[in-house]
């Protein structure tokens, strides 16, 4: 019941539905979006002016990778490329909420992943895909998973981290932190003008001054970028990146074979923020796209749930089920479906500010070189 409201409501405030019952519910979303405006207005207000208390980490340097909107914009593709950056000379320790996940209710953050070179030490449904994903990445990066930034924080200095990686924590102020990036969707950067539930805002714009560096993703032309560049220009002076989405290949999940797609008929299913991006990445690969099935994200597939949808695909005459490295480490039992599955890796490419985006990891080694 709950996904169905939530569904029906990103549906209204992105103007899916229209007429006069959406009208009354987008005009509701609206007073209660003010509401939360105002809360973050003041939260925010309080922290500039020293009201509220910052915990500063026993770690030399913390960096948070977040957004201004609810939703993905491609924080966890860039927090694997930074910890790529710097864990081959510096101790680095990924936090992550993981979102939806047993372990975001417990009281205590648990250790994932030890950075021993071992990857993920505890099953996917229970500390959530996308800090596994990152531990199957990153073997030899110490992976937290917990709600408790503070804890977190801790437990991650005593692993002797020296470089710490807020995933999805510009929202998490009461955590200091010595540099903040900032992730947007090119597609829709501002969240559609609205804050939640009225639109994605989860931040105010103004906010964007806090960054260091600003990643505009899903950027697809010179043009598009420039003028990205002029609209962002307004709240914030930080340099801007642009990347996309680039296919590294296409894995089969059993004997981990690589696929190609090319005229291949399959059926597409995931559980990501953003489904459009991953079906147009399919047709680009030239795959014919039979049947999909989307979920909320983070959520896991049911495998009762995925040999109907495999059954279907089958009849209109697929051969392969398609999901993204998100949605793959959490199968269970796939050799049992009627269609073999593959997964597609797609890593994040810098098109734009190649520049700006190695003076900033310059200084970040300045900095970690400076305090350890």
């Amino acid at each position: 019941m709950f996904a169905f409201i939530e569904t029906y409501i990103i549906h209204v405030i992105t103007d899916q539905r229209k007429g006069f019952f959406p009208s009354l519910i987008k005009g509701a979303l609206w007073i209660l979006s003010c509401v939360y405006q105002a809360i973050v207005f003041l939260r925010n207000w309080g922290y500039d002016q020293g009201l509220f208390r910052q915990y500063n980490p026993p770690v030399p340097v913390v960096m948070s990778i977040g957004n201004i909107v609810a939703g993905g914009t491609g924080k966890t593709p860039l927090t694997l490329i930074l910890a790529q950056e710097f864990s081959e000379a510096y101790h680095a320790v990924i936090l992550s909420r993981g979102y939806r996940s047993q372990a975001e209710r417990l009281s205590s953050p648990v250790i994932l992943s030890h950075g021993d070179g071992q990857g993920p030490i505890l099953p996917a449904n229970f500390c959530g895909d996308e800090p596994y994903m990152l531990a199957k990445n990153l073997p030899d990066v110490v992976i937290v998973v917990g709600r408790d930034r503070r804890k977190g924080a801790v437990l991650a200095a005593k692993t002797g981290g020296q470089l710490l990686l807020l995933d999805d924590g510009m929202q998490h102020r009461r955590l200091a932190r010595d540099f903040e990036v900032v992730v947007m969707d090119g597609a829709n950067p501002f969240g559609g003008g609205y804050y939640l539930p009225r639109g994605f805002l989860r931040e105010s714009l103004k906010s964007l001054a806090r960054a260091d560096i600003i990643i505009l993703n899903h950027v697809y032309s010179d043009a598009e970028y420039d003028r990205l560049k002029k609209q962002i220009a307004v709240y914030s002076s930080s340099p801007i990146i642009a990347t996309r989405a680039n296919v590294c290949g296409v894995w089969s999940l059993i004997d981990h074979a690589p696929i190609n797609l090319k005229g291949v008929k399959i059926g597409v299913f995931c559980a990501i923020a953003h489904p459009d991006y991953f079906l147009q990445t399919l047709k680009e690969l030239g795959a014919e796209v039979v049947a999909s099935h989307f979920e909320r994200d983070h959520l896991d597939f049911e495998t009762q749930e995925l040999n109907k949808f495999a059954k279907l695909c089958k009849n209109c005459g697929a051969n392969f089920l398609v999901c993204t490295e998100k949605d793959q480490v959490k199968l269970v039992d796939p050799q049992k479906l009627c269609l073999p599955v593959v997964w597609v890796q797609i890593q994040l490419q810098i098109v734009q500010g190649v520049f700006e985006w190695n003076a900033f990891i310059a200084k970040v080694k300045s900095e970690l070189q400076n305090r350890i």
